[in-house]
This record gives structure tokens, sequence and C-alpha cells, in this order.
């Protein structure tokens, strides 16, 4: 079923409880980026290969096309793509009055800071592509500034700066006023991860006014980049109203989950998204973005195809519906309207338990990666509050895993490991190694996990699987961190007058969940929605 991003809290405990939703009738503005072809060229993806389609005159889909605001396109593209490819976007983007964005790296390497990344480019760069949009007839209306804050000032990898939030922004000052030559009534705004460190929160905030006081204006828009964790989504609710203080557009850009590998999960997942943080946290951006930097989906087209990226905006597009739910002990209520309180019926309403750890497996998770070439042998680890990849990870985490499967492509190397159990506070740990089993270098791996758990604080328990040498010397590990999962517990249809009813097992409650959440899934006329009650 599907991962649920829940607030954490005690259930069943004091008096009863009602989760609602605050709404409104804004309609953010829709950007679409599909992956380019030189993307999928570089990175040998099964994956949009009808991108150039969507110019066709015949092209499927003409309902998105007119309903999104901007097309964006990435740096790659721009400098290898073929002239005629974009002659032709650009064209067709001016005859259907959709705007042009690029997302591109605005700072440049130095002597201060010399790492290649998506944020630092080489001397030249900048003014490179940002001339070539303009020699084929691009008309540039979006810059999207690709993640400086994070490359400049918190990435840890290999060559970081680690620069004050203020020498990010003179960093990019100088192509910003480049930009501004080149195309003088471009709007440049930035893409910066939203994740689970406060810390992050707190320099993203630091960075619109350090950025403002560097060249001159505001922002035009901030894009979250969500990790799509507990935490990362708590964060949006106080930066969207701090960016909004400034009187910057506040964006989510809105796509699936890391460990989809189809169309359809893919899908699922985005639509999940946007329900829980425009229906759950009733956080509607001034910006939707459906973007996609991974081999999902592998179609754009056509819109009227689930599972397509098209088709997710067609989704989007449907009136938002309201879900409410509250609850004494055991008993559960809640009704299900439109944004006008006009009762929506005979529509099926979802309750899940979220966090309840049972015997019972609430979802197999896959974890899918390649072998690393130096690796002869691997092990399943499991681990919590030991050997974290983050400060301040540690915390409560319970969870039953059922015996797993670990395999490489064409379903070679079939390995069946044990399952394990974890049960401990915050200071306490589980370490524990699978015995080792033998890999093929380079190899297309997966490993099906499955698991329930109730997890306190994000990324405090992984599963992974740690792959060694022919010395026995670790070459590296793939993650797959646990999560509280949703355990179904019951299906209504709502009345005539929206209204639906649960009568929860208290053996349910004895799992301890850490919350519970309605779903309505959406239909053919009106948007999902979501409801969590403490």
């Amino acid at each position: 079923m599907k991962k649920l991003r829940l607030l954490l809290g005690t259930l069943l405990a004091g008096p009863a409880a009602m989760a609602t939703v605050s709404v409104s009738a804004a309609t953010p503005e829709i950007w679409l980026g599909p992956v380019d072809p030189v993307t999928v060229a570089a990175r040998k993806w099964n994956a949009s290969a009808d991108y150039m389609d969507l110019f066709r005159s015949d092209s499927g889909w003409k309902t998105v096309a007119g309903s999104i605001h901007v097309f964006k396109i990435g740096p790659g593209f721009v400098q290898q793509g073929t002239e005629a490819d974009l002659r032709l976007i650009f064209s067709e983007l001016k005859k259907r009055n959709i705007k042009l964005a690029l997302e591109i790296g605005m700072a440049t390497r130095s002597e201060h800071c010399n790492q290649s990344t998506e944020a630092y480019g080489a001397p030249g760069l900048v003014e490179g592509l940002l001339g070539r949009v303009k020699r084929l007839g691009g008309e540039l209306n979006y810059i999207a500034m690709d993640e400086p804050l994070y490359y400049g000032h918190e990435f840890k990898g290999g060559g970081a700066c680690s620069l004050t939030v203020r020498q990010v922004a003179a960093d990019v000052a100088p192509n910003v006023k480049l930009a501004k030559s080149l195309f003088p009534n471009v709007e440049i705004g930035d893409v910066e991860v939203a994740g689970l460190s406060t810390d992050f929160l707190h320099a993203t905030e630091e960075w619109v006014d350090a950025y403002r006081e560097a060249v001159g204006f505001n922002l035009a828009f901030l894009h979250t980049d969500v990790g799509w964790s507990l935490a990362s989504m708590k964060n949006l609710v106080p930066l969207a109203e701090f960016v909004r203080s400034r009187s910057v557009k506040f964006g989510v850009i809105y796509n699936g989950n890391a460990n989809d590998d189809t169309d359809e999960a893919w899908a699922r997942g985005t639509i999940e998204h946007f329900n829980y943080i425009e229906s759950g946290l009733g956080l509607i951006p001034d910006q939707a973005i459906f973007h996609t930097w991974v081999p999902f989906p592998t179609r754009n087209l056509p819109e009227s195809q689930f599972g397509t990226l098209t088709n997710l905006v067609i989704q989007y597009l449907r009136p938002r519906s309201v879900l409410t739910l509250r609850h004494d002990g055991t008993n559960f209520q809640g009704r299900l309207t439109d944004l006008n309180g006009k009762p929506i019926g005979a529509a099926p309403v979802s309750l899940v338990a979220v966090g309840a750890v049972s015997d019972k497996p609430a979802e197999v998770k896959r974890l899918t990666g390649k072998v690393f070439l130096k690796a002869t042998e691997a092990m399943m680890v499991v681990r919590a509050n030991k050997e974290l990849q983050c400060g301040g990870c540690q915390g409560a985490a319970t969870a039953i895993i059922g015996k797993s499967r670990y395999y490489e492509e064409d379903n070679r190397n079939v390995q069946e490991i044990p399952g394990a159990r974890i049960d401990v506070d915050a200071h306490g740990s589980v370490y524990e190694n699978s015995r080792e089993f033998p890999v093929t270098p380079g190899a297309t791996f997966t490993l099906e996990v499955p698991y329930s758990a109730r997890i306190g604080t994000e990324h405090a328990a992984y599963v992974a699987v740690l792959f060694v040498d022919d010395q026995g010397h670790e070459v590296g590990r793939r993650f797959l961190y646990l999560e509280s999962l949703g355990f179904p517990v019951s299906t209504a249809v709502t009345g005539l007058d929206g209204a639906f009813r649960f009568n929860v097992d208290r053996t349910i409650a004895a799992a301890r969940p850490q919350e519970f959440e309605a779903q309505f899934s959406g239909s053919d006329r009106y948007r999902g929605a979501a409801a969590v009650v403490q």
C-alpha cells in the first residue's frame, strides 16, 4: 500500500481529537519539466522517448498544454541538443503561450570554491548557454538556479566549499547580472533542497535575504526539492510562510519516491505527495512543478493514460476535496466534501494505522542499485542508532523485518536472508549483520524487505547492503531507511451527506500506532484528500 507521510503523535490517549485541513481556492501556476533526450542518452535510460512529440501539433496533451504556465529545460539539453530540436521547442512554446524556464548552475568555479557540481560550473558556461538560447530564438522568461546554497554551503561531499550564505550569494551575483544583460525581463529564482535539517531551513531563510542584498532585488521564486520525509514535509510550512513574507513565490517540486520502480508507482507516489501537502498540511504553493530527474515516468504522453507525466497534471487539475476526521477512543468518523462544503457521497475512504508494528508486514520495500565494481561479497546489515549518516538522527525505533530477498538482474544469484527485530529507545542501538554472500561486480541488484515499523526519528534505523572486497574491506553501502508505514485498517463508503464511520479493533491500538489517517484517493471528478488524528 501507499507510503504515508505523517506527523508524529500518541494514539488513543486523552479526549476526542479532530483533524481538518486549511484550504485555499488559489490555483498554483503549473510548471512542467520532463527528462530530456540528452540526459536520457547520457544515462542510457529507457525513458522519455516521446519528449519531442510534446511539440507536435497533434500531440496528446492539449488539456495540459493549455493549463501549464512554464516549460523547464536543463543545461545539458541547451548545450548538446540539436539546433533543430531547440528551435522547434522555442517556437512551439511561443505559439502555445507557454513560458520558457532554464534550470542552471549560476555560480562559477574559482579559487575559493573549485568544486564541480550542479551549482558551480566552469568559467564561461553560463554565458555560453544563455547565448545559445538567445541565438536559437529562445525567449527566456525564467532562470531557476540549481541549488547554489546547498552545494556552496551545506554539501559535505568531496571538495565541499562550506561557504557562508553571503559568500554563496556573492558567487551567483555576477552571472545574475550577465543574465539580466542578455534577457532584461528574465525572472530569476532558486531551487533548493527541503530536507530534515532545521539548520538548513534557517540557512535557506538567511539566503533569501542575502541574495537580495547581493543582487539588489528579490528572488522571483523559491522552489523546494523535497526529500519526501516526515521532517522535510513539516519544514515546508514555516519555510513557505517566511518566503512569502519576503514577497517571494513559493513552489513545490512534485515527483515520486526514490525507490519507485514503475511508472504507476512513481505516479501514485507523486499524487500522494501533492495530496498530503495541499490537503493534509493545507499548504497550497504558488507554483506546482512537475519535474523528473529519474527514468520514471518512462513516457510523457498521452495525458489520458495513468502513469505518464502529463497525466499527473490532469490528476492535479481536478477540483480539490476536503476530508475531516475525528475520534473518540476507537470510534472514528468524518466527512468528505468539495471546497464549497457540498458532500461527496458513495466515495471510498480508507483508514490506516501509521506505525503499527505487527508480524504481518505493512509493505515490501525494494532497494535497487549497482554492485560496487570492487565488491566480491556482501551482507545485509540492520542498524538502529548506529553508524548513522546524519547528526541528531538518534531516536526510538521498533520494527519487525521479515525474510528478505536479494537478487541480481535476470533473477540471478538469489539469496534469502533471515528477518530481524528492532526495539530500542533513543539510547539503545541495534547492530546486526547477515551472513556474507557472493555478488557480481557492476550488476544491478534488488533487495526486497518486508517490514512494519514505528520510527520516532527519521533515519534512526535502516537496512543496507554492505559490500566488501576480496580482502574483506568495506567498499560501500546501499541504504534503505526504515519508515513508519501505514497498516490498513478498514474501508468505508461515504453516505449521501458525505459522512463515514470506522470502529477500530483494540488489537490495532495495542500495536501502538503513531497516528491514524483517513484517505480519499480521488476520482474522475475530484482530487484526493487526507486527514490525520493523533
